[in-house]
Order: C-alpha cells, then sequence, then structure tokens
C-alpha cells in the first residue's frame, strides 16, 4: 500500500468512527424515563414540555440521534444548518448560510428565540450545538445592518483573525451570540456540543450562545485595531462599539447560567487519537504533537518542515489538530488546508519522504468543494511534468485549481460534522 493510500484510509475511516450518531449514541442514553448524558441525568418526568433545538453543520444526524432516542418525549424540534435536508424523519428545519450570514439566519435567529420565549421554568430544552452556528444563525444588534455584518465577517475570515479574535468582535455586534440566548428563557438547557474549536473552549463554540462571554466592547476595538481593520470596518460597526465601551449596561453576559448545563461529546482531541490508534494498528510509529496548529499557515508550515527535518529515527507518523488561518490576498478558490499543502510542496526537499495529508474534518475547505490535500515529496515534480508552477498559484490563493489539476484533492463531500482539521505527515528516510 503506498503511503498516499495508507493516509487516505486512515482519514476516512477516522471520519467514520466520529460521525455525530456514534458520538450520541457513546455519551447520551435513555433509562425508564431518564436521560443520562454523560455522567449527568435527567428525569424527564418532572417537565411540563421538553423542545429541542439545534444548529450547526453536525445538526442533522445529532438530531437524527437524538430524536430516535427521545421522539416519544418531545414537543417541538426546530433545527438549522447549512446543507439540504433529505430524512426518512420529518422534523422542522430551516436551510441557513455558512460562513457568511443572510436573511435566512436572522430567520433561524429569530425562530429560536420565539421557541425559547414559550418555555418557563417547569419545561426542558435540549439544544444541539456544533460548528458553523456563528453564521448560521445570527441576528445584527439595532442598528446594525446585515450588509455591514457581511462585510465585518468577510474581513474578519479574509484578515487572518483567529477563531478567538472573531468571536470577540462578533459576540458584541450580534444580539444573539456572547450568552445572549441564554436570557431568553428560564427553562432548564441542555446543550450537547461538538466542538470546533482549539482546546473546546464553551465560549467560542458556535459564538457562545447559551455560554458567558469573557470578552468586552474594549477587547473588541483592539481586536480589529491590531489587524489594522479600524478604517476598512462598516461605520456602523464602529459606532455601535465605541458607544457599547461606553455603556456597562450594553456588554454581553459575564456570569454562567446555572439553568443551562454544557455537555461536550466530540472534540478534535479524539480525532487525533482515532487517526493514531488506526495508525498504530498497521505498525506505524506514531508522535501526536500536543501544540495546535492555529497560526498562519506560513507558521504552520514552518513548524511541519522542522519537524521533518529534525526526523533521524525510524519511518513515523506526526499527528497534528487545529485550525491554522489564511490571510488571503487574491481571488482564487481553496482554503487553509490546501494552502498549507501547497506551501509545504514548495519547500518540499530534503534527506527524508514525506507524505502529507492536511484535511477539514467537516470535509468542506475554504470556499472550494475539497475536504483538503494529499500531496508528497514527489508531487513538485509531478507538477512541473504537468507545466505547472505551484509558485502562481500559492501566490494567487488558488490551491483548489493546483490540487484539482494534480489530482491531490482530498474530497469526500460534506461530512455534517465538525471537529476542526487534522495534519498526517509520514516522514521517513529517502531511499
Amino acid at each position: 500500500m503506498s503511503r498516499k493510500q495508507l493516509l487516505y484510509d486512515v482519514f476516512m475511516h477516522t471520519l467514520d468512527a466520529i460521525t455525530p450518531q456514534k458520538l450520541i449514541a457513546k455519551y447520551c442514553s435513555l433509562e425508564n424515563e431518564t436521560l443520562h448524558v454523560k455522567d449527568a441525568s435527567y428525569n424527564l418526568k418532572q417537565y411540563k414540555r421538553i423542545i429541542m433545538l439545534g444548529s450547526g453543520k453536525a445538526v442533522i444526524p445529532m438530531a437524527e440521534a437524538m430524536e430516535k432516542l427521545l421522539h416519544v418525549h418531545l414537543d417541538e424540534i426546530l433545527l438549522v444548518g447549512p446543507y439540504g435536508y433529505e430524512s426518512n424523519t420529518a422534523m422542522p428545519y430551516i436551510q441557513s448560510s455558512h460562513p457568511l450570514p443572510s436573511d435566512a439566519s436572522i430567520e433561524a435567529a429569530k425562530a429560536i428565540e420565539a421557541h425559547l420565549e414559550t418555555l418557563d421554568e417547569e419545561d426542558l430544552f435540549i439544544y444541539l450545538l456544533s460548528g458553523g452556528n456563528s453564521a448560521l444563525v445570527e441576528r445584527p444588534q439595532e442598528p446594525i445592518s446585515l450588509e455591514d455584518f457581511q462585510k465585518a465577517t468577510t474581513l474578519m475570515l479574509h484578515g487572518g483573525m483567529s477563531i478567538d479574535a472573531i468571536n470577540c468582535v462578533r459576540k458584541h455586534i450580534s444580539a444573539v451570540k456572547g450568552g445572549k440566548l441564554a436570557t431568553k428563557t428560564k427553562a432548564t438547557g441542555i446543550v450537547l456540543v461538538l466542538s470546533d474549536v482549539i482546546g473546546d473552549d464553551l465560549h467560542a463554540i458556535g459564538s457562545a450562545p447559551f455560554y458567558y462571554d469573557s470578552t468586552t466592547f474594549e477587547m473588541a476595538l483592539s481586536t480589529i485595531a491590531s489587524h489594522e481593520l479600524t478604517h476598512e470596518m462598516p461605520q456602523s460597526i464602529m459606532t455601535y462599539l465605541q458607544e457599547g465601551s461606553q455603556n456597562i449596561h450594553a456588554e454581553t453576559p459575564k456570569q454562567e447560567a446555572s439553568h443551562i448545563t454544557h455537555h461536550i461529546l466530540g472534540s478534535n482531541l479524539e480525532v487525533q487519537r482515532i487517526a493514531e490508534n488506526l495508525l498504530k494498528d498497521q505498525g506505524i510509529i506514531t508522535h501526536r504533537i500536543e501544540e495546535p496548529l492555529q497560526d498562519d499557515t506560513a507558521v504552520a508550515a514552518l513548524r511541519l518542515t522542522v519537524l521533518a527535518a529534525s526526523h533521524h529515527d525510524e519511518a513515523c507518523c506526526y499527528i497534528l489538530g487545529g485550525e491554522s488561518t489564511v490571510n488571503v490576498k487574491g481571488n482564487g478558490k481553496g482554503g487553509r488546508n490546501q494552502h498549507l499543502a501547497l506551501t509545504m510542496l514548495l519547500t518540499l526537499e530534503g534527506k527524508s519522504e514525506i507524505t502529507l495529508l492536511c484535511a477539514a474534518t467537516d470535509g468542506v475547505d475554504g470556499n472550494s468543494k475539497a475536504a483538503g490535500a494529499l500531496i508528497d515529496t514527489h508531487s513538485r515534480i509531478y507538477a512541473m511534468n504537468l507545466e505547472l508552477e505551484p509558485q502562481h498559484y500559492f501566490e494567487h490563493f488558488d490551491s483548489n485549481t493546483f490540487f484539482a489539476a494534480t489530482g491531490e484533492l482530498l474530497e469526500c463531500g460534506p461530512t455534517h460534522n465538525n471537529l476542526l482539521d487534522i495534519v498526517l505527515m509520514f516522514v521517513e528516510k529517502s531511499q
């Protein structure tokens, strides 16, 4: 088996092992009308009404698993996701947009708020939260327009901001993020979470609709300034943030809601561990790198290059997880994983044979339909034989077009999941 085939198989088997259905079956069960979620238990007989809400890339499979478990107990359901919904189980569903919010996002936010506001202290809601929620469910603070909110989101996504930095700003210009949805009801809440952020920080997952916010208006303004976006941001947003910084009553909730409990069912660490075990089952020596990928792709590529250059032992596979960033300066097609692979392709020279897989667990990398790319030490020579100049595609941020031409795209379609990215780098001495 080729090294490329090995890494491809490991990635695909990892995706199969982390499906939302399997994670919910692993951590949720129903016994004698008592719902068990990890170490917590909820007696369903004590609630007048039970509703299930949810939003994110994984909401459909999560909801199908929970509906199968709890269907006789559920009074209402409302789901929001980015994909078309085809299922044997008919559940109310709003197809929204990602990565930019839209009119559908506002419709979804208002619908979820309305459902929460109908509940009282004797009711229970179960919220299914996964990656993508930040755009799927959104309502800008007045008087910020949707167009200005979209422009701000685009500036932050293309400006190389980390997810924490983006969330700091987004939670202060949103009417439903940073714990604001938690203030809409006094009902008991269970939030089941598939984490798409490094460290599984509940302040950041989905921009924290039900979890308190630890950032401030001042921090949001500082973040924008540090990324040199102050003069590019829409004036309505800058004015709102500046006025908010002078009004303590405008701040996001700063205390955890005692009536709502979050349970993390899946994370990037679990993705890494599964991949590691699959590699070990093939007799491969593995080194899982604990420090996550969270810097610019140039920094991530440097880390990988240093790892490869320092390798002197027998063949092994390095495993990394997280989410790098890209400061996009062109109009090309691709995503952070494909751009990272292309960056590495430009540096793959030395005494080692390297095979590299960079992929998003949601199956969609950036503005492309690929999950990432899968290359090796010989990819650059192969590209030259096809009369492709990788530097050109790199400079135009057009990695998807490049790898489509070389046949090295990693395509699996949307997985209806999102547990960040994984990088597998197989290193062995050159023959």
